[in-house]
């Protein structure tokens, strides 16, 4: 009885720390950043890595190298993708997560 207990408070933590995380994405370039309402046209995309649950990066979480100097004004979007999801599940257990980032390009 005991460890089915202590399997169930295993299992709601891991499932609790899987939805708080502490991702830090560092937006930016020399582009004007448009509003979310902005339609664009994507023109990069990269995952992000963090470990702790999203309090310490991995990789670089940085946007500096995605924008070209030669667009005017971007949009910003991070979301989970199912990869990013279907990792997730895999390294959640050691604490590593990620998430996807995508640029687009705002006329």
């Amino acid at each position: 009885m005991k460890s089915k207990k202590l399997a169930s408070l295993i299992i709601l933590l891991a499932l609790t720390m899987s939805f708080a995380g502490c991702f830090t994405l560092r937006v930016g370039g020399k582009a004007e950043l448009a509003p979310s309402t902005e339609e664009g046209t994507k023109i990069a995309e990269k995952r992000c890595w963090y470990m702790l649950w999203g309090l310490v990066p991995i990789s670089d979480n940085s946007t500096d190298s995605l924008i070209p100097a030669t667009v005017k004004k971007v949009r910003v979007e991070t979301k989970i993708t199912i990869m990013d999801g279907l990792i997730n599940f895999f390294t959640l257990l050691v604490t590593i997560e990620t998430f996807s980032v995508q640029i687009y390009e705002v006329k």
